[in-house]
């Protein structure tokens, strides 16, 4: 009894010596990762998280970029003149069958895509906005407007997962959006 009373000894004491052994995992690519300091984000898992919460916007890009720019245009009229595919003598359903209608809605919806595709290539994400905000005039005073549609439509597509944290997320790069496209201008609007 001796002898099997010693193998469970030495048995324990190998497993004791495993268990407080460390195991060594590489890092994850993602902790290495720093934010750009010209970004408003503080941690890459910001960035990390918004990317995920806006392919879901992409699988719908234009469905989602047509019905924001609807909503916003019956809220915001005096909009109306800057897309004349917004002809209120048609049908909702005929407005957005336009293809006229989708570039317009498109060209917003493209620009927060560039940007989020390029949040690791900030001078990229940098000439988007600049390229944007300096061919059209109106863009920024439309984008201070647009604010809540946006917010709105995110949220209706992202359910659940719109949680305070993604709409935080996403509300640091509408600002940042805004801000830089407003440096472009000189902080005309």
């Amino acid at each position: 009894m001796g002898a099997l009373k010693s193998k469970f000894k030495g048995s324990k004491s190998k497993s004791n010596k495993k268990a407080n052994t460390k195991i060594h995992l590489p890092e994850s690519s993602s902790a290495k990762k720093t934010v750009d300091p010209r970004l408003p984000f503080q941690t890459y898992r910001q960035i990390f998280s918004l990317r995920n919460a806006w392919k879901a916007v992409t699988r719908s890009m234009e469905e989602t970029a047509k019905e924001n720019l609807m909503r916003f245009l019956k809220k915001h009229q005096q909009y109306a003149e800057y897309f004349p595919s917004y002809d209120t003598n048609k049908s909702e359903e005929d407005i957005k069958d336009s293809f006229e209608f989708e570039n317009d809605a498109m060209e917003i919806f493209g620009l927060f895509d560039d940007v989020v595709n390029n949040l690791e290539e900030v001078d990229k994400a940098l000439v988007e906005i600049s390229h944007v905000f300096s061919t059209n005039e109106k863009i920024s005073e439309l984008l201070k407007d647009m604010d809540p549609t946006f917010m709105g439509l995110l949220s209706e597509i992202l359910g659940d997962r719109f949680t305070e944290t993604t709409e935080e997320n996403f509300r640091l790069l509408y600002d940042f959006v805004l801000t830089e496209g407003e440096k472009c201008i000189g902080g005309k609007s």
